[in-house]
This record gives C-alpha cells, sequence and structure tokens, in this order.
C-alpha cells in the first residue's frame, strides 16, 4: 500500500536521528537568508502578475513605471510661497532617478497657443458649425430671393447674434477655467504635486524610499509657518498597506505561536518537555516553505501569507496525532524506540492521506488562471508534503535523542473518565441518521443553490477615504482617480486608438469611459482628420464674409484665426510637461495613452462593463495595446476566481476520494470517512445562506483548506475504528475526542487572528473559516459515531448469526 510504503520510508530514516537533526537545523539556519530576502508584493494587482510570464501590468511598468502615483498636498494661506514650494519639488524630483515624471501645474501656454489642438474633436465640430451658422445667416440676410423670409431671417440672425461672442469663449472655458485649477484651488493656498515612479507601486520599499525622499526635499525648503503636508496616492497607498499588514501578520504569528503552545500545554501538561520537541519540528516546515517561495517566486504574495498561518496549524495535528499515539505505545510499557516505530508505522499512513490530500487541494489551484493562487498552490502543496516529512521525522529524532539517559514518564493526558457508554439501539440510530441525512439535503439544495457572490471591492480591499485629503482635493480641480494605462507598439497608435475610441463613444458603445489621452491630441502630424476639419473652418472665412461682419465680431473672429496659426510642416513637439507624460523609460514617445473613467471602482458590475467595453477596441482585443489599471487588475481577478473556484474544488475532492481509496482499498470504507465532510459541506453552504454571509473572491479561498482540516479528523476517527474492531462507535469517540478535538482546532490556529485583521479581504476569511470549522466539528462529533454505530450494530448481527449456526 502506497502511504504504508511512504510510512515505512520515514521509520527507515528515524534510525538516524543525529543525521536528521543535523539536517533539518542547518536548512532552518540556510533559510534564514532567503526568508530576509523576500520581496513582499501585497497588492492585489501582483496576484495577477507572475515573474515567469509577465503580465500587461509588469511589461507597462517595465516601460512605464508604477501605475499610480504620490500624491503631496501642500496647504498654506501664502499661496507665493505655496507655489514656489509645490514648483521646486516638482522640479527636484524629476531629476530623481526613480521618478518618471512628476507634474504640479498645467502648461497653461500651450493651450492658449494651440487651443484647436487641445480641444477634442467633438467641440471642432461646433466651432466648426457655430461659423458657417454665421456666415450662412449673412448669406440669407443679403440674398434678395430670402427677402420675403425677413421673420426667419430675423430669427436667425438673432439666435446666431446670441452666439457671435460664444465663438471662442466657451470652449476657453470648458478647457482653461479647468487646466488654470488642475493642480490646485483657485487661491493657491491649496497646491498639489503628482509624482509617478520609475518603480512598481508593489515595490515597498522603493515606495519607501520614494516618500523618505520627497520628506528630504520638503524640509530643505523654506517653508511658511502655516504649511501643512498630506500625502495620498496610489503609492502612499502601498507605504500603509504595508504598515498595516506586516505588523498585522506578525501580530498574527505571534497569536499563532502562543495559541500553539496553550494547545501543546493543554496537551502535554504531564510531560512539559514535548513543548520544546513539538515547537522545532513545527516552525522548520513553515521556515523551509518560505525558503522555497524566494527559491521559486522571489517573493511572498496576498495569498502565499496566508501560508504563515495554515502550515503551523497542519504540522500541528500531525504532531498532535504523533505523539499521543507514542503514549498511547508507552503506556504498554514498551521501550522508547519501538514506541516511535509503532507510533510512525501506526500513524504515519493516516497522517500521509490526510497531508497528500490536503497538498492535493492547494495543487488544484493551479487549475485557477491566476498567478497569485498559482503560486499559492505551489508553494501550499510543498508545505504539506514538509510539514508530513519533516514533523513526522524531527519530532521522532528529538524523541530519541532527548530519551537515551532516562525515558520520559508515562503519564499520557486525557480529558476523559473511563466510564461505560451504552449503544443506540440501531432503530434510533437510523432514525437519527435519517432526519440528519433529510435536514442535510434540504440544507445543501438551499444554501448550494443560493450562494450570495460579494461583487463589492470596498468590503474586501483596504479603505483609505481620508475627509481632510477628500476636502482638499474636491477644493482643486485635480481628477483624483489613477488612470487606467494603455501602451502602443509606437507613437503612429496614437491616432488609430483615438478613431476607435471616439467611434466607439459617438455610437454609444462605450459608456463607462469618461475621457481618453493621447499624443494623437497634442500632434498636428498625428490628427489628421482634425486638421481637415481645421482646414474646412479656415477655408469658411472667405474676403466677403469678413467684410460683412462687425467690429466685435470681427475680433471674435481674428481668435479663432490665430488659434489656428501653425506651420503644418513643422515637426511638432509638445512641451516637456506633455510629451514626458508620453515618454517610456528609454524616451521614445508616444507610448502610452491614458483613460479616465466614469465607473465606481469598487462595484464588480461596472469593472467588468468598463473591461468588456475597451476590448471592443481592436488593438485591445488582439493583444497589440496592452492595457492595465485598478478596474482591469479588479475585473480580471474576480472573473478568474468566481468563474474558475469550482474546477479546484472538483478536482481536488476526486483526488482526496482517490487518495482514500487507496488507503483502506475497500469502497465502502473510503465513502464511510468522507461522509462527515460531505454533510459538514452542507451545513456550510446552508449557514452562509441562513446568515446571509457573502463569499468574496478571498473567502472563497478557504474551501480547499477546509475540506483539507475536515478530512483529517475523518481519517483518524475511522482508522482508530477499523484498526481496533473492538468495543464500539461512542469508545472510539470517546478515546479519540481530544485528540482530535485539538488537531481541529490547530488546523484553523491562524483563522483567529485573521478575525481581527484591518484587511476586509482577510477578515472575511476569518469568518467563513470560523462557520466551516464549527459545521466540521459538529459534523465529525455526530456523523463519525452515527455511520460507526450502524457498523457496529451490523457486526453485532452478524457475530449473533454466526454463533446461531453454530
Amino acid at each position: 500500500m502506497m502511504f504504508s510504503l511512504f510510512a515505512k520510508i520515514i521509520k527507515k530514516l528515524a534510525t538516524y536521528p543525529k543525521i536528521i537533526l543535523t539536517i533539518f537545523l542547518t536548512i532552518g539556519l540556510l533559510s534564514i537568508y532567503p526568508i530576509s530576502h523576500l520581496r513582499w508584493d501585497l497588492q492585489l494587482q501582483d496576484t495577477i502578475t507572475s515573474a515567469r510570464e509577465p503580465s500587461n501590468v509588469q511589461k507597462i511598468e517595465d516601460e512605464f513605471g508604477g501605475l499610480g502615483s504620490l500624491i503631496v498636498i501642500l496647504q498654506s494661506e501664502d499661496s507665493v510661497a505655496n507655489y514656489h514650494i509645490a514648483k521646486d519639488l516638482a522640479q527636484k524630483m524629476q531629476q530623481n532617478p526613480s521618478v518618471h515624471f512628476a507634474d504640479f501645474e498645467t502648461d497653461i501656454d500651450f493651450y492658449k497657443k494651440n487651443k484647436f489642438l487641445y480641444a477634442s474633436e467633438n467641440d471642432i465640430d461646433i466651432m466648426v458649425h457655430r461659423i458657417e451658422e454665421l456666415k450662412h445667416s449673412y448669406i440669407m440676410k443679403n440674398n434678395p430671393l430670402f427677402i420675403d423670409l425677413k421673420s426667419a431671417i430675423d430669427s436667425i440672425t438673432q439666435t446666431t447674434s446670441e452666439q457671435r461672442e460664444q465663438l471662442l469663449s466657451d470652449l476657453e472655458k470648458k478647457y482653461f477655467d479647468k487646466l488654470a485649477v488642475s493642480h490646485s484651488n483657485k487661491t493657491g493656498t491649496i497646491r498639489i504635486v503628482e509624482i509617478y515612479p520609475t518603480h512598481s507601486i508593489s515595490d515597498l520599499q522603493a515606495n519607501r524610499n520614494l516618500l523618505s525622499d520627497v520628506k528630504t526635499q520638503l524640509e530643505k525648503e523654506s517653508k511658511p509657518s502655516d504649511l501643512r503636508v498630506h500625502f495620498a496616492g496610489k503609492v502612499y497607498e502601498s507605504i500603509q498597506t504595508g504598515r498595516r499588514l506586516l505588523p498585522e501578520a506578525k501580530m498574527v504569528g505571534i497569536v499563532t505561536a502562543v495559541l500553539i503552545i496553550l494547545l501543546l500545554i493543554l496537551h502535554f501538561f504531564r510531560q512539559p518537555q514535548l513543548i520544546f520537541i513539538s515547537a522545532l519540528p513545527i516552525a522548520t516546515p513553515i521556515v523551509t516553505t518560505l525558503a522555497c517561495s524566494y527559491i521559486f517566486y522571489g517573493r511572498i504574495n496576498l495569498f502565499t501569507l496566508l501560508l504563515a498561518i495554515v502550515l503551523p496549524g497542519q504540522a500541528l495535528q500531525i504532531i498532535n496525532h504523533v505523539l499521543s499515539r507514542y503514549f498511547l505505545e508507552r503506556e504498554q510499557n514498551l521501550s522508547p524506540q519501538l514506541c516511535i516505530e509503532s507510533a510512525l508505522l501506526g500513524i504515519g499512513p493516516s497522517t500521509a492521506v490526510s497531508s497528500f490530500a490536503f497538498a492535493a487541494l492547494f495543487a488544484c489551484l493551479i487549475l485557477i488562471p491566476l498567478p497569485g493562487l498559482q503560486e499559492l498552490g505551489v508553494l501550499g502543496s510543498t508545505g504539506c508534503i514538509l510539514n508530513w516529512a519533516i514533523t513526522l521525522l524531527f519530532s521522532t529524532a528529538l524523541l530519541q535523542v532527548t530519551q537515551r539517559k532516562k525515558p520520559f514518564s508515562i503519564r499520557h493526558a486525557q480529558i476523559h473518565s473511563e466510564y461505560r457508554i451504552s449503544m443506540l439501539s440501531n432503530r434510533v440510530n437510523w432514525i437519527i441518521f435519517s432526519i440528519i441525512i433529510a435536514a442535510s439535503l434540504v440544507g445543501l439544495y438551499i444554501g448550494g443553490t443560493r450562494i450570495h457572490i460579494r461583487n463589492d471591492f470596498s468590503a474586501t480591499e483596504i479603505n483609505y477615504k481620508d475627509p481632510v485629503i477628500d476636502s482638499l482635493i474636491a477644493e482643486t480641480g485635480f481628477l483624483n482617480k489613477t488612470p487606467i494605462i494603455i501602451m502602443l507598439p509606437d507613437k503612429s497608435e496614437s491616432e488609430l486608438l483615438l478613431e476607435q475610441f471616439n467611434k466607439l463613444k459617438e455610437n454609444g458603445s462605450i459608456s463607462t469611459v469618461n475621457s481618453i489621452f493621447t499624443l494623437a491630441q497634442f500632434s498636428p502630424n498625428l490628427q489628421q482628420k482634425k486638421m481637415e476639419k481645421l482646414r474646412q473652418l479656415h477655408n469658411t472665412v472667405t474676403k466677403e464674409f469678413r467684410e460683412a461682419l462687425s467690429k466685435s465680431e470681427l475680433e471674435n473672429l481674428e481668435k479663432v484665426e490665430q488659434a489656428l496659426e501653425f506651420d503644418e510642416g513643422d515637426e511638432f513637439e509638445p512641451p516637456e510637461y506633455i510629451a514626458k507624460k508620453f515618454r517610456d523609460k528609454q524616451g521614445t514617445q508616444g507610448r502610452f495613452a491614458f483613460v479616465f473613467t466614469d465607473i465606481q471602482e469598487n462595484y464588480g458590475s461596472e469593472i467588468t462593463k468598463l473591461y468588456n467595453e475597451l476590448h471592443q477596441i481592436k488593438g485591445i482585443q488582439n493583444g497589440t495595446y496592452l492595457i492595465a489599471g485598478i478596474p482591469i487588475t479588479r475585473a480580471i481577478f474576480l472573473d478568474r476566481i468566481t468563474n474558475h473556484i469550482r474546477r479546484p474544488l472538483q478536482a481536488g475532492g476526486v483526488l482526496v476520494f482517490l487518495f482514500m481509496l487507496v488507503y483502506y482499498n475497500r469502497f465502502s470504507r473510503a465513502l464511510f470517512t468522507a461522509l462527515p465532510s460531505v454533510f459538514a459541506a452542507s451545513w456550510f453552504l446552508a449557514a452562509l445562506n441562513a446568515f446571509d454571509v457573502q463569499i468574496s473572491a478571498y473567502s472563497a479561498l478557504t474551501f480547499p483548506i477546509l475540506i483539507g482540516a475536515s478530512i483529517d479528523g475523518s481519517l483518524q476517527f475511522f482508522t482508530a475504528y477499523y484498526e481496533k474492531q473492538k468495543g464500539t462507535a461512542l469508545t472510539i469517540l470517546r478515546d479519540k475526542f481530544f485528540t482530535i478535538f485539538l488537531s481541529q482546532m490547530a488546523a484553523f490556529i491562524g483563522t483567529y487572528g485573521m478575525l481581527v485583521s484591518s484587511h476586509p479581504g482577510l477578515r472575511s476569511m476569518g469568518y467563513v473559516s470560523l462557520t466551516g470549522l464549527i459545521c466540521i466539528f459538529i459534523s465529525q462529533f455526530t456523523i463519525f459515531p452515527l455511520i460507526a454505530g450502524s457498523l457496529d450494530q451490523y457486526r453485532l448481527r452478524q457475530k449473533k448469526k454466526k454463533e446461531a449456526k453454530k
């Protein structure tokens, strides 16, 4: 049998305790370096990126920089000083190699000189229409054929006279007024400097260094006494996330360690030396797994961080079973060496099944096409196998070394008293079982068909809303929304992208996008259609038409003509303020476009709609244009989790059952062992529905962990039952209750830390895990005695039949 073979290999290796201790202690020491150099990628965007297969996010960050900025808000009543500090900070940071570009004001002079190049094609159409309408009114007015239509002419003339002063003024108002306050309020007492880094916003240390550079530069400035500095933006939020999650991870680690020690004390208070013997084997696998994370991926992401609280619980489960079995054998007055061998052979196969089942469930996460989860799948399955092998070998090696001179006293901890338990009658047993089956089927039907999926990211992501900062930004014209970035093959694609976007916008196919900015909007040689409209506008103004205008009308028209004066033969270069935004890190111009949305970025339905609408653009759809941004990341994340989570659950469930089938080599026994987990799953789904617990993309990840944890308890109960074949199901329950209760508590020991996490997604995982744990407890301690009790009754009936025949 495969799992028995594994146990025999472990037993053979355990005969070399000193070598084992040397190897594992060396591994632990060598793991310090890789763990200390792990990169902490704790942003949601990191879960869709992979070092081996770069995503759009990584490719764009490599060429552009971080998909987000550091926003510096300067507040002072001295508007002049405020301006100079903002200007100096922007100029100094622009020279910083870690900064792609920094903005603090709009180049208004560029707009004044090139009004129509800055304006949208729709606004150009309005301008052409107004001048044509004005010209038409004068033609009608001076045409004798229309002399009898005086009333209509007067009406048109009256209408156009209302528009005469609007030829350019409302266009200026639309753009100029907005641009004048884009990075400040009207009085200048609030100034905003926006800094885009060259590095990924997931690079926590680089973000901290950038913030430190900004603070250092501000300290050098000559500041007014009332100057107040505020920070915002995705770079700052990344730093805040690190400040929250890293201490919390440490806190959860400490809480987990304390709880593990408490459980060990509770279980082995009569043999306190076992606490030390248990602690090292529990710690070593997680340390080794984190070292593997560095070797495989070089980082810890938001999901692989969970291994630090899941794997120690599983290790505690295994060591709990091993040491319990060891002292049960010692009670038979066997030598420590024989007890260790017996414990490894007795508990090794069943713990191997549960560990390999847990590993299979983690491995099945690879079926979800999300790199962050695939990393969790690889590292989780690796950690489970290491947990099994290292915990068994390390703990037994410590037992042998520490008992060479004096064996531990035999005082196995049990909390129950030895009393006789009577079996339930077969009829009562089946009545109770039938009621539970019926209730479970109803619960499974209701819960399984009415699961609520949470698509609101405000309930799963950390909220960084600050009323003070929001109110300051609201006083300015600053658009406090990180744009979606599109990377183009070259600048010639700018006009094609703009053309596609405008067509889709005109026919109403893109309702989620507010505006798009490309280099084509600022370069005549990249805007042939707009140039044609401007030529049309120029040709409309004939000599006769000019002579017919009044002085005020002529002055207004001359402003329009001045805006049309540029040399088409020139290789037009936008000012540095604009040009730098569209350049990549190598200085190639026109590589990027920026999309500003009109959606609530927390709502799953809206980000999905935006994602689908943008993919109507041919270049995005076929991958010629690469696109990335917060809404895009969330749409990909949501789609891949919600549409693929069933695959690992189904595949994992099949693999787990196959493992049990191989272990027992009998279908009935594998089925009976799986039934408590099946009932637990039905109750769990019903409980989620009854309490209206919404499953998020985060909490859905607890399902494989719950399945793996539930299998362990069932295996231990039924293995003990099939091994002894004496007593009753209730005596097995009495004997194994304490050990299995502690092992199940250990499996979710990290859950209790997640319940107090400030990260809503992790906190939701804690709540769902706790709900599942309660269902697993109830199921294992009710379904096992009912099934095993029926088997007891069947066994007694068969025994009586044999005796009757004799």
